[in-house]
């Protein structure tokens, strides 16, 4: 069996069919480009293998589902370049043809490798032992890695073994959104190539491998190139013997025309370059190791005296790191990451609120990526705006590589009740969301040239969204009427609180970041203001409107209502609720939801959070004691939110329930199917993991002045260390459970970083707050 890190790694011993699905997706193979889901590559019947590139969509010529009035883009599942037939004297040798002895699984996080090992036993009676070895590089992303280790451990047979590159490939809806345009084998070295088209959106996607034996030759060795309609195959047979492994490795080239205008000729260049470089697959496979090994340095969270705990965390951080490009600015994460087709692979709000900060504070360039997307795709969020009778940007709430709004009008709920889906219509929040990592990254990189091309267009269009959105009441204040906010168990409610103090600050803030362009430069300024011209009228309407929003809050209570009439609504006591067994909506239906206080996640707790400074602390007690025990964490977001804000109070022990729940909602494996990881990890879960122990658990608060640090930890996991960058600097924290805490600047230039609200310490080495 292999060796593995139990802190490092995830792994499955043996087989459960109906399991499979989740294991597929929680130990995909991930680098940002691309991911491929870890089906058992002989396959089964159980067996999904899918590859997603990401930003490559395709809208079929009809819709996904009975109940869609017209098609919707989803991302494509790509052809297959990890399966592999094995036939022993022309039988084929699979794990639901014959009796499977053992089999372990190891995914090594620390690494990005994907191994199985296995042992069968056909009807007559021959054993066979097998290893893979999987990779996705992630140094050089067009790049994969297979490698097959095989034994007859009692027998002598003819051999074969077949790879596959496969192209007759559909998406789980049986939709086939790929048209293959040329299978071949390129040049005397023999490397196949399948190349193809999607049907409507025109990408052009090619893989190109090369595939050798390692080591001494084995008698009678043959190998046929296999090339049919959508297919290239290599297939080698030899005379096995008793106990004799052999090894071959193979290397593959992804390149699409999103990459580039030669997508095959890439492929097998990339192909050629790879295994002709040094040793070729152990060299590759060094590359990729050492690539996760810089990743890692810059974001690997430890706790002290819980291995379980922390392999959760490394596992939220290793899909983290595996679910966005540092070189692509067209596309974003989906919610399900590159490890499945849930929400066809849609990018909701999910990306700037609860995974994108993951990426500021460890990996910024990755960050600027995808604020770039979301600066690219500026048109179709005004387009939105004005769709809803606004002016400025609504950035849509599902979006893929085009940017226009592509969130369903309906969809079926797991209680069959088919409804209409209004988060397209009203969840307008997502605008304040995406101008709230704006100006997070504004903060922590100092990137002045994102703001001058980027960041002050966007606040600018977005509080221009918010000021014409808000309406001026009869009562003297501005109100935002018919919106859903994040709970989404309450639907076309009036003066949302997220919403209504979102769009205050995002005023304040576009106001501010334009002043201090006009100051800094007056040029750009100028030009900014002509090109989307911004009068001081309308400036001045912004702070009206910014002044007079409700923003829910009763001082006499020190509570904030979450909605206009949230306070008469029902009570519902939740304390025997189980979301594993059925969330409220499937329990009770949508009707009855919109009568009661029950919350299907953080809403007003989470704007304690991203507003925090402006809330006194008796305030944020009162409404984090009011809102968790009515909050039923039927999202898969909440519990993370949740863990963070309880931390930040010193609820520790609450705090640290919310993080195990999060933690579980992939890895526990009971939860099957849909409920479980089937559809892909729930990628927002992983990246509020991050986030409750680098701002919870740490408390870390960045200012303009630096970063202010109040860490609460568990006794139980004795410390805490968390990486950190800030303005171009890299940082490590250690905090103690007892107390102690220390700052380490591991490279850069030093940085001001203070105990709670106590003094100002420039930290230039190591020290002690």
């Amino acid at each position: 069996m292999t060796e593995y890190d139990p802190r490092w790694s995830i792994v499955v011993d043996g087989f459960d069919p109906d399991l499979e699905p989740t294991i597929e997706a929680v130990m995909a193979l991930v680098n940002g480009y691309g991911g491929t889901r870890a089906a058992i590559e002989e396959g089964t019947a159980v067996s999904r293998p899918a590859t997603f590139i990401g930003g490559v969509f395709n809208t079929s010529e009809l819709p996904q589902a009975a109940e869609l009035q017209e098609p919707l883009p989803e991302i494509v599942v790509a052809p297959d370049w990890s399966r592999i037939e094995i036939l022993i004297d022309g039988a084929p040798l699979r794990l639901d043809t014959a009796e499977l002895l053992d089999m372990r699984r190891v995914l090594d996080m620390q690494r990005g490798i994907l191994t199985r090992t296995w042992r069968l036993r056909d009807a007559e009676g021959r054993i066979t032992a097998c290893e893979t070895l999987r990779f996705a590089a992630l140094d050089d992303a067009h790049t994969h890695g297979l490698q097959l280790r095989i034994t007859p451990e009692n027998y002598r047979a003819t051999l074969t073994v077949a790879f596959v590159l496969d192209g007759a490939v559909t998406n789980a809806n049986a939709t086939r959104h790929l048209d293959i345009q040329r299978v071949d084998s390129v040049g005397q070295d023999r490397v196949l190539l399948v190349q193809s088209r999607t049907r409507q959106s025109g990408y052009t996607l090619a893989f190109a491998a090369a595939t050798a034996l390692v080591g001494a030759e084995p008698a009678m060795l043959r190998r046929d190139d296999l090339l049919d309609a959508t297919s290239a195959t290599a297939r080698f047979s030899w005379h096995a013997e008793r106990g004799v492994a052999v090894i071959f490795q193979r290397l593959v080239g992804i390149y699409t025309s999103r990459d580039t205008d030669d997508p095959a000729g890439r492929a097998v260049e990339r192909v050629r370059w790879s295994r002709d470089m040094g040793d070729g697959f152990a060299m590759q496979l060094e590359r990729h190791t050492r690539a996760w090994a810089a990743r890692w340095a810059a974001a690997d969270v430890q706790v002290g005296a819980d291995d379980e705990l922390q392999r959760q965390i490394r596992f939220a951080i290793y899909h983290l790191i595996g679910a966005a490009n540092p070189e692509d600015e067209r596309t974003s994460v989906g919610a399900r990451a590159l490890t499945g087709e849930r929400y066809r692979g849609h990018i909701f709000w999910d990306t700037e609120t609860f995974v994108w900060p993951f990426y500021c504070y460890t990996h910024p360039k990755t960050a600027r990526a995808l604020l770039r997307y979301r600066a690219l795709n500026l048109g179709g969020a005004r387009r939105k705006a004005q769709a809803v009778g606004c002016v400025g940007a609504l950035y849509p709430w599902e979006a893929t590589d085009t940017g226009e709004e592509t969130t369903p009008p309906f969809v079926r709920s797991p209680s069959g009740e088919l409804l209409k889906i209004l988060t397209g219509v009203e969840e307008h929040h997502i605008s304040a969301d995406v101008a709230y990592a704006v100006v997070q990254y504004i903060q922590a990189t100092g990137d002045d040239a994102f703001v001058i091309d980027h960041g002050c267009e966007m606040l600018a269009e977005i509080a221009r969204f918010w000021a014409s959105r808000a309406i001026a009441g009869d009562d003297g204040h501005f109100h935002i009427l018919r919106v859903i906010g994040p709970d989404e168990y309450h639907d076309t409610i009036d003066d949302n609180a997220y919403t209504n103090q979102l769009a205050r600050w995002c005023i304040e803030q576009a106001t501010s970041a334009l002043a201090n362009l006009g100051r800094t430069n007056s040029w750009r300024y100028s030009e900014l203001i002509r090109q989307i011209g911004l009068s001081d009228a309308e400036l001045a309407r912004w702070q009206r409107v910014a002044a007079g929003l409700v923003d829910g809050f009763d001082p006499a209570t020190g509570l904030i209502e979450q909605f206009r009439g949230y306070f008469d609504l029902e009570e519902i006591d939740l304390h025997d609720h189980d979301t594993a067994v059925a969330t409220l909506d499937v329990r009770l239906g949508w009707a009855r939801l919109q009568e009661l206080k029950a919350l299907k996640q953080a809403d007003v707790v989470m704007l304690l959070f991203l507003l925090w400074d402006e809330f006194a602390p008796a305030v944020r007690r009162a409404n984090y004691d009011y809102y968790a025990p009515r909050t039923t964490h039927d999202s898969s977001l909440s519990p993370g939110m949740h863990a963070l804000v309880a931390a930040r109070l010193g609820d520790l022990a609450e705090a640290e329930d919310f993080l195990r729940r999060a933690a579980r909602i992939d890895l526990d494996f009971t939860r099957k199917g849909w409920a479980g990881a089937a559809g892909g990890v729930h990628i927002a879960a992983l990246g509020s993991i991050w986030q409750a122990l680098a701002f919870g658990f740490l408390g870390l608060r960045p200012t303009d002045e630096g970063l202010r640090v109040d860490p609460q930890i568990p006794p139980s996991w004795n410390t805490v260390v968390v990486p950190f960058t800030w303005q171009k600097s890299q940082l490590r924290f250690h905090a103690d459970a007892s107390g102690p805490l220390r700052a380490t600047l591991v490279a850069g230039r030093p940085v001001q970083v203070a105990r709670g609200d106590g003094p100002w310490q420039l930290v230039r080495g190591e020290v002690t707050l």
